[in-house]
């Protein structure tokens, strides 16, 4: 931690706001075998996947440089090779840099989900700050990640059920949201998390949208998953009505994105367990397993 379509990229700063997360071009009404051609070998580039999910991820808010500029998009009009083989990189660079946040935000999930698990977790909550960052970067998702899981992990605790940050996190993916009553605030508190958008600058994403519209959740719905006599799982999770009309991580729409597989410089960077979450120098994090063990079994079962 010590740590986007032509359209798309034509408009520059007049993205298409609405459109989260799609992992496909917006290609030509008209096919263009050509274009075709270069954006699959421009998609198709680990390099520039690598690089956006490296810019994501060294990217420090919030006093650090945002390493991913919009302003760097190419724009090419001509339908050819050569304008699908840059809108190619352009999205292989955005999946990069979106799976940095993502893994991110499941890290920052199950972290928040551990410290919250407690007798503590009154006093925790009470105290905890949610830094908002909109830059889409690594650390960003963290905190997002962070803020949801811990909520459920007071919830869960509260309710007497089992220690399970990943079925919460599942659950929370599917659409449930939680309401604390006892702290007066739930998941969503600190605006609508969305996942960042493709073509947009986070440099003027950030101006834009500190004043994140908070949301209130509908009421508390927690199915967590049930186990067999030998205690087993047998169910990945159950998925629970939406609670929210708000589009929330998960779903139909980020399963577009390429997870491709870990490097081993990225697979290094993951390996490793901190002792403490840098929300938190107070309640040491008793998770025994490595954020890679973490993101690897989040992969599997996105399957």
């Amino acid at each position: 931690m010590n740590k986007l379509s032509r359209t798309a990229a034509g408009m520059l700063g007049l993205v298409l706001a609405t459109v989260l997360l799609s992992g496909c071009p917006f290609l030509p009404e008209e096919e263009n075998g050509d274009y075709d051609l270069g954006y699959e070998e421009g998609f198709a580039s680990d390099p520039k996947y690598w690089e956006g999910y490296e810019d994501s991820y060294y990217t420090d808010p919030p006093d650090g440089p945002i390493l991913y500029s919009g302003s760097e998009i190419p724009y090419i009009e001509e339908e050819t090779y050569d304008a699908g083989y840059y809108d190619g990189l352009w999205y292989a660079y955005n999946d990069g840099y979106f799976v940095s946040y993502d893994f991110g935000f499941t890290i920052g999930f199950s972290e928040g989900y551990d410290i919250a698990y407690n007798d503590f977790w009154y006093d925790f909550l009470m105290s905890d700050a949610h830094p908002e960052y909109l830059d889409g970067s690594f650390m960003d998702g963290y905190m997002d990640g962070f803020s949801e899981g811990s909520v459920f992990g007071a919830y869960d605790y509260t309710e007497g059920l089992t220690f399970d940050w990943e079925d919460a996190m599942w659950d929370y993916r599917s659409g449930t949201d939680l309401y604390i009553d006892e702290v007066g605030f739930g998941t969503g508190e600190y605006g609508v998390v969305e996942l960042y958008e493709y073509g947009v600058d986070p440099n003027d994403y950030y101006a834009k949208a500190l004043s994140a519209t908070r949301r209130t959740p509908a009421g508390k719905i927690r199915v967590p998953r049930k186990s067999d006599e030998g205690k087993s799982l047998v169910s990945r999770r159950t998925p629970a009505a939406k609670t929210l009309t708000t589009e929330k991580q998960g779903g139909a729409v980020d399963d577009a994105i390429l997870y491709r597989p870990l490097t081993t410089a990225v697979r290094s960077e993951l390996n490793q367990i901190p002792a403490y979450s840098p929300r938190s120098s107070e309640y040491a994090l008793l998770l025994e397993d490595t954020w890679l063990e973490r993101i690897e079994r989040y992969m599997a079962e996105r399957q």
